[in-house]
């Protein structure tokens, strides 16, 4: 039976409830909250639901890594293989829409139309001939569109809301239109309005983002027959307070910048004027250019003589150099709010450089580690261009169809990868982190193989052929 995955970016088990009676669609599904990656974000935990791994095994931890300059990550960083490409292995065949990190599309015997982080003007397509059914295609690009977008949805969050469901939209016909001239196997797509909508919009316009993506997922339903599942990265929590964490190690000495302090603040005071400007005007290359330049921490952060710095409010990530390590995270994991710590670090094993140490931050929900560096305090309340809304660590996981039994237990986002595998049948790679979930209503014994290689032997691939005929 073919499969077809859909996310929802940031689906909050709460709103997916508490709507239960206006999403119609959703309101169909075997519902279970879902554990996120940690940190709780769209990089590492798509690539963790597509892969079925840590984020420690495919190397995708943020959107961007350190190796002494901080670069962007793209697919060919991702050490493992995603379900699109085993499935292609086998000759199956997959359709990918919109799914985060997928840039530069890979080579699959299907079609990927790749997702966030694709850059402006860049090949998005595989094959060439299926950019022809996608003319007029809404694209998202990080940091290039979130900018606008946020003051945006300050000044005019009806235009906003507007654009969001064009791009909620245009993710349906790419579906429907590479499926009819295609076929599939395994389908998944993403939405991700839903997750800017969350950051950026109030709750009434957030509502009406969970309504469209629910009627453009019965259009889907109405037109092809599978089972279907629906998975989103993590949830969301309302920001109580902003841990400008970068200040933080600024005062303690531990991050050391390029420039005098008096010219940065003077940077700082620009972006303020600036974001306080319509909507177009910051669309205007040059601003753009102004406003990106006083960010960049490659302008303001000196990494050969810092011993620790946040790398991005995303990931949550505080590097430092190992030989201050113990100094460092007893420093920071002593930081109160109300008499209460928030944040514990976690050390996880980062592959990009050496003598530097990656921590992750576990907090509280509720608080938010901004990775600004404007010499002003560590606290701070959200202001009217911060998000209002951050990553939690709980998603939701939802199944639809006659193979589906009601869900009773928790699943972790390295379980879906294993339990579509299984929902087709087929055998599971016997190094993934993830399990099947025990929600099928026919008991089946979980295969395993030793089915880890892109490059898979046709003597391999005859093997997994055999294996799968025989479940």
């Amino acid at each position: 039976m073919r499969s077809i995955l859909i996310g929802i970016d940031g689906a909050e088990p709460s709103l997916i409830q508490k709507w239960q009676d206006e999403l119609p669609t959703l309101a169909n599904f075997n519902f279970c909250k879902l554990e996120s990656t940690l940190p709780p974000s769209s990089a590492p935990a798509w690539t963790s639901v597509v892969t079925g791994v840590e984020p420690e095994k495919h190397w995708i931890y943020d959107f961007f890594y350190f190796d002494g300059e901080i670069k962007v990550v793209n697919s060919r960083y991702r050490k493992k293989p995603a379900i699109w490409n085993l499935l292609s292995s086998l000759g199956m065949k997959s359709i990918v829409v919109n799914v985060p990190v997928t840039y530069p599309p890979e080579k699959i015997n299907g079609v990927i139309v790749s997702g966030l982080l694709t850059p402006p003007k860049a090949k998005f397509v595989f094959p060439n001939g299926a950019e022809k059914l996608l003319k007029g295609y809404k694209m998202e690009h990080l940091i290039v569109d979130d900018l606008p977008i946020r003051i945006a949805s300050y000044y005019y969050p009806e235009k906003v809301l507007t654009m969001l469901n064009e791009w909620i939209g245009w993710r349906t016909k790419a579906v429907l239109r590479l499926i009819s001239k295609y076929g599939f196997d395994f389908c998944m797509v993403v939405y991700r309005a839903t997750d800017l909508a969350q950051h950026f919009l109030d709750d009434e316009y957030v509502y009406q983002i969970y309504k469209k993506v629910d009627e453009e997922i019965a259009k889907i339903m109405e037109n092809v027959k599978a089972n279907y599942f629906v998975v989103s990265d993590h949830g969301f929590c309302k920001i109580r307070k902003n841990i400008n964490i970068n200040n933080f190690l600024y005062e303690k000495g531990f991050l050391k910048i390029k420039k005098k302090e008096g010219k940065l603040k003077f940077g700082k005071r620009i972006a303020n004027f600036l974001r306080f400007l319509p909507r177009k005007f910051t669309h205007l290359p040059f601003v753009k250019k102004m406003l990106f330049s006083i960010a960049k921490k490659e302008n303001v952060i000196d990494f050969s003589s810092s011993i620790a710095f946040c790398l991005s409010s995303s990931s949550r990530a505080i590097l430092m150099r190992r030989e201050h390590k113990d100094e460092v995270v007893k420093e920071i994991e002593s930081i109160k709010l109300n008499g209460e710590k928030v944040l514990k670090l976690k050390e996880l094993k980062y592959p990009y450089i050496k003598d530097w140490s990656y921590m992750v931050a576990d907090l509280k929900d509720g608080y938010f580690l901004m990775d600004l560096l404007n010499f002003e305090g560590m606290i701070s309340k959200p202001e009217k261009f911060n998000f209002k809304r951050e990553h939690a660590k709980e998603g939701v996981f939802m199944t639809y169809g006659k193979i589906f039994k009601e869900m009773d237990e928790k699943a972790k986002i390295t379980d879906v990868m294993p339990t579509i595998l299984h929902s087709m049948k087929l055998p599971i790679p016997n190094y993934l982190d993830g399990k099947v979930l025990d929600i099928f209503k026919e008991k089946r014994a979980v295969r395993k193989v030793d089915w880890e290689k892109y490059w898979l032997s046709e003597k391999e691939r005859e093997i997994i052929r055999k294996l799968a005929l025989k479940i």
